[in-house]
């Protein structure tokens, strides 16, 4: 087994936090405040809020802002990344602009939602969003949006002095960390992983961290990879990584594909029998999740993850 590169020194273990919500599917206070503080007890102290895994497209601005200051509430000392995504560059920022107020410290940005756009068209949008916004900007490649952010976009984006960061969740892109870093060397430019299965790939590569959906429910197998990476520990950092691979098999299961909110069920129902959280309810109303569904969720996790139901949160 190889040994680890030098790490960064503080590598980012940022969480993509799940919304909670109330039957009545408003944002559910109360809940994400004690999620926070289970993530907390977990080690973690980075937060994603109002991201995809959030259900950020389904949120009016109040709910936002209820998130992002529920958060700052539960987690004063937490740095907080605040999506602010938009169909265009004016809602965008006025987004952004909000999220300072309510607390967050970046600002996350994809692309427009369903615009495909030109790689000169992404950049200029993303650069007009950076230009206005008082908070630093991290932009965010995913594998389901319109257009990609190319690696020559990313390192003329690296350029601009309010873009500090590239979320990346390219679908399993193993060189891609690689390609970024080199496009972007010599600048103070982050590489965030968002890839479950390539977390420890990531830090090997010289990456800064990842920001992981997966985290919500396995906290601490997630701090145990960074704190064995942070002493050179390359056996017990490959031992978690091979976990963490190994639970995200239950997030490529066929139950879970049939749906966005198959996914974020099998996300919540663990918080809720937890305790963390009162129900799995979402955004939008949704139709009842098969018992059987359920169960397969559980029985995989009681397999793959018995030792996180210790973490039981304030």
């Amino acid at each position: 087994m190889p040994s680890p590169r030098p790490a960064h020194p503080s590598p980012h273990l940022i969480v993509a936090l799940a919304t909670p919500f109330t039957a009545e599917h408003r944002v559910d206070r109360p809940s994400l405040a004690r999620l926070v503080r289970y993530l907390e007890a977990g080690g973690v102290h980075e937060f994603f809020a109002a991201g995809s895994t959030g259900e950020a497209p389904f949120l009016d601005d109040d709910d936002r802002l209820a998130v992002i200051e529920t958060v700052r509430a539960a987690a004063p000392g937490a740095r907080i990344f605040a999506g602010v995504s938009s169909t265009g560059h004016r809602a965008a920022i006025r987004l952004a602009r909000a999220a300072r107020g309510a607390g967050a410290d970046v600002a996350v940005l994809l692309c427009p939602y369903f615009l495909g756009l030109t790689q000169e068209m992404l950049a200029g949008y993303c650069e007009a969003v950076a230009d206005a916004c008082e908070l630093p900007l991290a932009v965010y490649h995913h594998v389901r949006m319109p257009t990609r952010f190319e690696i020559p976009t990313v390192a003329r984006l690296a350029a601009h002095p309010n873009i500090i960061a590239l979320k990346d969740t390219s679908g399993g892109d193993v060189n891609r960390c690689a390609e970024v870093l080199a496009a972007t060397a010599g600048r103070p430019f982050e590489f965030y992983q968002g890839s479950e299965r390539l977390v420890l790939a990531t830090l090997q590569a010289g990456g800064h961290g990842c920001v992981a959906a997966q985290a919500n429910i396995a906290p601490q197998l997630y701090r145990a990879l960074f704190d064995a990476w942070s002493v050179g520990d390359a056996t017990g950092a490959h031992a978690a990584q091979e976990r963490l691979t190994k639970l995200w098999e239950l997030f490529l299961r066929p139950e879970v594909k049939p749906s966005f909110y198959h996914f974020l069920h099998t996300m919540k129902l663990p918080l809720q029998r937890r305790g963390v959280i009162a129900t799995t309810a979402n955004a939008v109303p949704t139709a009842p999740f098969d018992p059987a569904f359920e169960q397969m969720i559980m029985d995989h996790l009681a397999a793959e993850l018995p030792a996180e139901r210790a973490l039981v949160p304030a």
